[in-house]
């Protein structure tokens, strides 16, 4: 089986980093978990702005995890279009088929009551500042609200990263419940 690419995106607080922790959990060790936060602020402590170097560290530990044969690889993170788009872009012409692209269309209501569960919260004028309303690439497999739980969430990427046909296979999900046309 190819290694699948499955890239979570959204706002703070959305809940793409619990989801993604949820199908590494079950995944491993057979999948690879890449969280932009760690990446670019942890590793590279670069400027999140066009060009940064974690934008190369993360194609690095991609490129790494296909040669070492994982299943699946997950990159998480808030991953803003007007800097990450060129980037996510040239990702989904050379992973085609092998790639699912995720979108968290949350409110800012949710993620900031979600935010406040968080061990060390952001305060609310962080997360504002932080706010991208529709930051969505448009080329999304699947798109996740604020109704969908994680584990319903995790069940649907695993379905779809373990699956054995190409994943744009599926229909294209449904905006409102985040299920694509299998699961519907």
């Amino acid at each position: 089986m190819m290694t699948k690419l499955i890239v979570l995106r959204g706002n703070s607080g959305c809940g793409k980093t619990t989801t993604a922790q949820r199908v590494w959990e079950q995944l491993a060790p057979d999948c690879l978990l890449i969280s932009q936060d760690v990446v670019r602020r942890q590793i590279c402590h670069a400027p999140d702005r066009k060009g940064n170097a974690s934008i190369q560290v993360m194609a690095d530990l991609i490129t790494w995890g296909e040669t070492q044969g994982f299943s699946t690889i997950v990159l998480e993170g808030i991953l803003k279009r007007s800097v990450y788009g060129d980037w996510l872009s040239l990702l989904q012409r050379q992973w085609g088929e092998r790639l699912i692209s995720v979108y968290f269309n949350v409110p800012f209501a949710t993620t900031l009551a979600r935010n406040q569960q968080k061990q060390s919260p952001f305060t609310e004028e962080q997360l504002r500042q932080w706010w991208l309303g529709q930051d969505g690439l448009g080329n999304e497999m699947i798109i996740f609200g604020a109704q969908e739980k994680v584990t319903d969430q995790a069940k649907i990427l695993m379905k779809a990263a373990t699956a054995n046909e190409p994943a744009t296979e599926q229909k294209p999900a449904n905006p409102k419940t985040g299920l694509t046309g299998q699961e519907r």
